[in-house]
């Protein structure tokens, strides 16, 4: 293993500009949006803004693909949490702390492996985080079952979202096009002509 140092110094990012681009616009107004329907439906907008947050990216054709890839974490870590809230009320292990935690962190193995299954091992934190707000966050709750579906259904809102913030909005300004003139010499300083 390297030294810490190396560790945490030896790749040091490139320069940003420091402004606020249209990524960081269309972030806060998939945010807003996902929480002016979670006042609607009189719900918490917590999942869904953190959906909306992760799946935003620099252009619309990335979001796409962040978003198809959240989907199907959350459709993985959503199942796995019914399975475990299942568990839970049939068999009452939520009355032994340790025990459910000790369920609940095993059951990370097979969601994990289950987006290797599926050959999208890159959802496997999103699967994961999906799983444990399902099956933590519901501790208390009247109905764990409409608990997990309301976590799937917030989780794909805020994915959506963030996909139509991001169609609809302009992407990333592409560089100016070379004009034929200034390409005809193509790249490099132009050679001038030998004497005759």
């Amino acid at each position: 293993m390297k030294p810490w140092r190396e560790l945490f110094f030896e790749e040091v990012e490139p320069p940003h500009h420091f402004h606020i681009g249209m990524r960081i616009i269309k972030t806060v107004i998939a945010v807003f949006i996902c929480g002016l329907l979670g006042w609607l439906r009189d719900e918490t907008s917590f999942f869904s803004m953190i959906a909306a947050v992760l799946c935003m990216q620099k252009s619309a054709e990335k979001t796409f693909t962040t978003s198809f890839n959240r989907i199907m974490g959350t459709a993985v870590g959503g199942v796995f949490g019914v399975v475990v809230l299942f568990l839970e009320t049939e068999l009452h292990v939520q009355r032994v702390m340790p025990v459910y935690y000790l369920i609940v962190s095993l059951m990370l193995i097979p969601v994990i492996m289950s987006t290797i299954a599926i050959k999208k091992p890159s959802v496997a934190g999103f699967a994961c985080v999906v799983f444990l707000s399902t099956t933590i966050y519901h501790v208390g709750d009247a109905s764990p079952y409409t608990y997990a579906l309301n976590r799937m259904l917030d989780t794909a809102l805020g994915i959506v979202v963030a996909l139509v913030v991001n169609l609809a909005m302009p992407g990333p300004k592409k560089p100016a096009p070379v004009s034929a003139l200034e390409d005809m010499d193509g790249p490099g300083p132009v050679e001038p002509a030998p004497k005759a």
